[in-house]
């Protein structure tokens, strides 16, 4: 196992103590809701029990009733309305919600999504053109025109309206659009930056069924049970922030995926075998997200959205069936290249302090999940790239110590286009370039990384006991559930802990572990997956410090709290 560096919060225990008085809590639940920068009692009862009403207001959105209003004129005058939606499940959730919203008003509207290979992102010419050439005079943009500037421009010249509903950074070029809803404009008043596409969709189709009476429509019941649970899906899978609304959204949302009402949801609930339990955010991000974006990597993200809206069940059943080949298709599309990649690794300097890759026979549509398993492997930023007449084509991923958007910038002159963020990016090059550009990337990481940045990090929330998890601590710890980004699953840690038991290996290939720490109290069972090598240091010691995660394991009608454990130090 590789080592880590265990990082802990800053100490709130102070203002942990506060809430845990006020909302009689217990310390240990007190200090992990300090710990994400919840700290008065009002905002803690709604992290702890998230109410629709903390959902804000669509109207405090720049451009909404400006949008709503000409989409109102477009559902009365039966105006024809398109929809240009993002290749990913936060653009495919978008549009699929809007355009359940307005075929509901009785407006059909026609959408399409760019093909992740040939279109690249954003609003494209020939989708323009073909919007035109059907008569559209609204054009709605879905997790995309911001800063598609000439795109925008050209169906203005073709007579549509454009209404942007976007939430990236907007550049130095703003579109010449007819309404921007995005809570990253200059002078927002929305105050909540977080949210999603799907999740601006769902409050522009709130907006808009309210103004036209959409409640007292047949259908409607399903329809507000379905757009919850697609805002839920493209917030998860979008790695959107789980505070503020967002909570609301997922919290309501995996309740709604379980009872959606629409049959190509219901088909993909299905599929991936999460249609009769209580959902998780991680069903999300590890069973349907990666299926509908198969379509999108692999074939055409069209097919997604006419998966989320469809009703006709031949038709969800060819989707259906194309997606389980698309999804087995990546994986082993994406494992040879991942083997391929480590190779050319390999060949580097072994201090190399970046990783860039490129190749002729790699997807671009995978280039992504490729470059996170190799910061996964390797704990180096790590760009990968597909190769296809003279550009070079990928993603990018980072570790704690690079803003990649801030190391292209420094490399900008021999990029052709790049974009993202901290931890996640996405560029372009001539191939010629390449090697200028790995040299520039490994100078620019090296200058800016340290030797503490190449051990990975484990943020830890609290020290604790062995005796302090009882069954009522571990219950109450679940109440800060749904976890993701801005709330991660609690890590807490307990030092030097007695081995109270022979340590056991599991697993078909044993390379699981199970054993027993004890402190103060009883002892308690602790797993580590894929920790099997540890059999023998975690036997022959006499205490450990364990770094994880507390949960409720119930078995044949008893219930017993269990340690999930990230990491494990045996001590001298």
């Amino acid at each position: 196992m590789r080592e880590r560096r265990w990082v802990f919060a800053a100490s709130a225990r102070e203002a942990g103590a506060r809430l845990a008085l006020a909302l009689n809590l217990s310390p240990l639940t007190g200090a992990l809701l300090a710990n994400r920068g919840v700290t008065d009692p009002a905002e803690a009862r709604l992290f702890l029990k998230p109410e629709l009403t903390g959902l804000i207001d669509p109207l405090k959105f720049e451009g909404m009733k400006t949008a709503v209003d000409r989409l109102e004129r477009a559902v009365r005058g039966n105006e024809k309305i398109g929809i240009f939606g993002d290749y990913d499940v936060d653009g495919t959730s978008g549009t699929a919600i809007l355009s359940k919203l307005l075929s509901l008003l009785g407006n059909k509207p026609s959408y399409k999504v760019p093909h992740r290979q040939t279109d690249g992102y954003g609003l494209n010419a020939g989708a323009v053109e073909a919007f035109a050439a059907e008569g559209v005079k609204v054009l709605v943009t879905i997790d995309c025109g911001t800063n598609d500037v000439e795109e925008v421009g050209l169906a203005v010249e073709r007579g549509m309206d454009v209404i942007v509903l976007d939430h990236h950074e907007p550049a130095a070029g703003i579109a010449p659009a007819h309404a921007i809803v995005n809570p990253k404009m200059p002078g927002s008043t929305y105050g909540f930056t977080g949210i999603c596409s799907a999740g601006i969709s769902f409050k522009t189709a709130w907006a808009l069924g309210e103004r036209m009476g959409a409640k007292k429509r047949e259908g409607f019941e399903g329809f507000i049970l379905d757009a919850m649970a697609l805002a839920a899906l493209g917030t998860v899978a979008d790695v959107c922030p789980l505070v503020g609304e967002n909570r609301v959204f997922v919290k309501y949302g995996l309740d709604a995926l379980r009872a959606c009402k629409g049959k190509g949801m219901r088909a993909l609930l299905e599929i991936a075998r999460v249609e009769d339990k209580p959902l998780e955010t991680f069903d999300i991000s590890f069973k349907l997200a990666p299926r509908l974006n198969a379509l999108g990597r692999i074939g055409t993200a069209m097919d997604c959205v006419e998966l989320l809206v469809g009703e006709d069940e031949a038709r969800i059943a060819e989707i259906v069936t194309l997606m389980e080949k698309s999804n087995k298709g990546r994986k082993g599309i994406e494992d040879e290249m991942f083997q391929q990649a480590c190779a050319q690794v390999e060949s580097m300097a072994p201090d190399a302090p970046a990783l860039v890759v490129a190749d002729e026979r790699w997807h671009v549509g995978v280039v992504g999940i490729v470059a996170a398993k190799l910061v996964d492997k390797y704990y180096r930023p790590s760009f990968v790239m597909a190769i296809e007449n003279g550009i070079a084509r990928g993603s990018a991923r980072s570790i704690d110590g690079l803003a990649l958007h801030e190391a292209m910038n420094a490399c900008s002159e021999l990029l052709e286009t790049h974009g993202g963020h901290a931890m996640a990016a996405g560029l372009s090059l001539k191939t010629e370039n390449l090697d200028a550009f790995r040299r520039k990337m490994e100078k620019v990481a090296g200058k800016t990384l340290r030797p503490e940045h190449f051990t990975p990090r484990l943020d830890v929330d609290e020290e604790v006991t062995v005796g302090q998890l009882t069954k009522a601590a571990v219950r109450e710890l679940e109440r800060l559930a749904p976890h993701g980004p801005g709330n991660p699953v609690p890590t807490l840690v307990a030092s030097r802990v007695k081995v109270a038991a022979e340590p056991k290996l599991m697993g078909k290939k044993s390379d699981h572990l199970s054993f027993y720490v004890k402190d103060q109290g009883p002892s308690l069972k602790a797993v580590g997956f894929g920790m099997g090598a540890l059999f023998d240091p975690i036997r022959k010691a006499r205490t450990v410090s364990i770094a994880f995660t507390p949960q409720i394991n119930a078995w044949n009608g008893y219930e017993n709290v269990e340690l999930m454990i990230k990491d494990v130090k045996v001590d001298e």
